[in-house]
This record gives C-alpha cells, sequence and structure tokens, in this order.
C-alpha cells in the first residue's frame, strides 16, 4: 500500500526537528526542540518526545515509516552508529530504543545523507543526477548523490566530506584529526576566528554583536557583521570560502558533478564564502569546472527533515515492492 505520510528527524549537535510529510515534500506538521546536553538516552527521549508530536494526529497505518538523520557514520545495513563526533550517540542502538516505544520502522542514516536526499528530491538539486551536498552547521557533513542515488560506500560511512584533510599541519579537529574542512568551517571554528578579531580593535563590529563581549562572540555574529558589510568579519569568511574551494577542487577533480549544493545554517547565510568557493573551483580544478555549479541550498532547516522522510518512504516502498 502507497502511504501518504511519512516522519523525517533531524538530530544536530544545536537542535532536534521532526517533520510529519508528504510523499511531494509537502510538510504537514513540524517541532524542533533544543538538542540535550545530558547524555544519549535524552537525545533519544528527545526524538520519541517529537516523532509523538508530530504523529498526534495522523493515523498509524498512513505513516510509511521514521527516517533519523544523525550527524553520525552510520552502518546502513546494520543500522548502528560507528562514531559520532559531536553528540555522544557512538555505539548506542538509536533506531532499536526508538522501534520499542513507538509502533513504526525506523531508518536512521547520516545527516547529510538526508539533507542531499531532501536538496535532491525538492529543492537545489531536483533533477540533478550527479551532485554533492556540503552542509556547514556546527559540524560539517555532506553527501554524494551520483547517477541520481545516495552513494555510501561499502557500509554506509562515505560521504564525510567535512572530514577531508586540507592541510596537513591544520588545527585539531573535533573528531581527533587535524587540518579537516570541519577544522576551518564548522560553528566552533568560525567562531573562534570571530573571537580572535574581537580582541582586537579591528573586530569591533563584530564584537558589538555580541554586547561588547569578545568570549561571547559566535558563527552567526561573525555573519551578522559580514552580511552588514563588515570587512573583518568578510575577511573571515571569504578565508574560509578559499579554503572550501580547496577541498572541492579535489571532489571536481574526482567525480565530475554537475552541481555542488552547499546548505547547513553558515553555508546558506553566507553567500560571501560560497562566491569564494565557486571562484577557487573555476581558478584550480581540470577540466570539470566547466560543468559545475555552485549554489546554495534551497530548503534551509527542512531539508534534512525531508530527506529522512524520502529515506522512510524509500524504505517503506522497498519492502512493500513499489516502484518510486
Amino acid at each position: 500500500m502507497r502511504t501518504t505520510y511519512a516522519v523525517g528527524v533531524d538530530v544536530g549537535g544545536t537542535r532536534i526537528a521532526a517533520g510529519l510529510v508528504e510523499r511531494k515534500g509537502r510538510m504537514v506538521k513540524e517541532a524542533k526542540v533544543l538538542t540535550p546536553k545530558n547524555g544519549p538516552f535524552a537525545v533519544v527521549d528527545a526524538v520519541i518526545d517529537l516523532i509523538n508530536e508530530v504523529m498526534a494526529t495522523t493515523h498509524p497505518s498512513e505513516i510509511a515509516g521514521i527516517g533519523i538523520g544523525l550527524p553520525a557514520q552510520i552502518d546502513f545495513l546494520k543500522q548502528s552508529i560507528e562514531f559520532c563526533t559531536n553528540l555522544p550517540l557512538a555505539g548506542v542502538d538509536v533506531r532499536s530504543l526508538i522501534m520499542s516505544r513507538i509502533r513504526q520502522d525506523v531508518t536512521i542514516d547520516n545527516d547529510g545523507h538526508c539533507a542531499g536526499i531532501g536538496e535532491a528530491r525538492f529543492g537545489a538539486a531536483k533533477g540533478v543526477r550527479d551532485c554533492v551536498m556540503i552542509t556547514l552547521g556546527t559540524g560539517v557533513g555532506g553527501a554524494l548523490l551520483l547517477d541520481g542515488e545516495p552513494y555510501r560506500g561499502s557500509r554506509g560511512l562515505g560521504g564525510e566530506i567535512g572530514h577531508m584533510v586540507v592541510r596537513l599541519d591544520g588545527p585539531p579537529c573535533p573528531c581527533g584529526g587535524f587540518g579537516h574542512i570541519e577544522s576551518y568551517l564548522g560553528r566552533p571554528a568560525i567562531a573562534a576566528r570571530g573571537r580572535e578579531a574581537a580582541r582586537a580593535y579591528s573586530g569591533q563590529d563584530i564584537r558589538d554583536r555580541a554586547n561588547g563581549d569578545a568570549e561571547a562572540v559566535t558563527a552567526e555574529h561573525v555573519v551578522q557583521a559580514a552580511l552588514a558589510g563588515d570587512e573583518i568579519a568578510r575577511g573571515i569568511l571569504i578565508e574560509a570560502g578559499g579554503i572550501l574551494g580547496e577541498a572541492l577542487v579535489g571532489i571536481v577533480n574526482l567525480l565530475n558533478p554537475r552541481l555542488i549544493v552547499v546548505g547547513g545554517g553558515i553555508g546558506e547565510s553566507a553567500d560571501m564564502l560560497v562566491a569564494r568557493a565557486a571562484e577557487v573551483i573555476a581558478e584550480k580544478a581540470l577540466a570539470g569546472r566547466r560543468d559545475v555549479k555552485v549554489v546554495q541550498a534551497q530548503l534551509g532547516n527542512d531539508a534534512g527533515m525531508l530527506g529522512a522522510a524520502g529515506l522512510a518512504f524509500d524504505e517503506h516502498d522497498s519492502r512493500e515492492g513499489l516502484h518510486r
């Protein structure tokens, strides 16, 4: 039976959002909460509460299932969490814990993969069969959509664009490595550059946006100052865009995509960062640079939820022998 709705959940380091979604991508109901910081089971409880909230007025038979995007490396075949940088979820059987309390099929995937599926089905990459998604948020995630399908690798651990090494002697990454894209483009990294600038006289506009407290500067303060024309803030984001562009040169040379979609809270608001990345690709990539276009994502914070719901529809239809 072709069901009407699916639930998509996007679990991030800052917030968790859940939505009841129709097959054509319309969000019927949405709920969100700040991500709990008091352990993995508090995160699971928050996810369950949100799912129950958005499903409350819908008959269970109308729901295809629940898709959940997590900021983690996930063995997609086993549906297990192998590694998680920004939340204490590694080794926690999130899928079973949720299914034990909600009578629906649950599928988990990497949050970057879900955002990529969302943009490919309903957003900036709709109709494009070969594209790359990179999400700039608390962490840096990504997705590869090759020949119209998500590419996850042999076990589902692929697509970790944020943990590509761009500088061998670079700063530490939250994952324990050094010089990764996330070391330069995650919210903590941009906030750190903003605080450094705010401590100096030249960074007054950034500091003012944090009520005069340089130590309270966030990545959002840097973006706000840049959008208002502050040259120091713009310089921080343009420098970050250059680093992103260097990394994307390798992806363009390796995969020859038609489209690169930059999303996440930072990627969708900092247009000068995205523009600089596109310039670097145009300057330094091989012949594939003529094929690729770099764009900002269209779906905003809904991309992960819509993609996770799409994943739930796919899994349901596969079980039922239906064609997408």
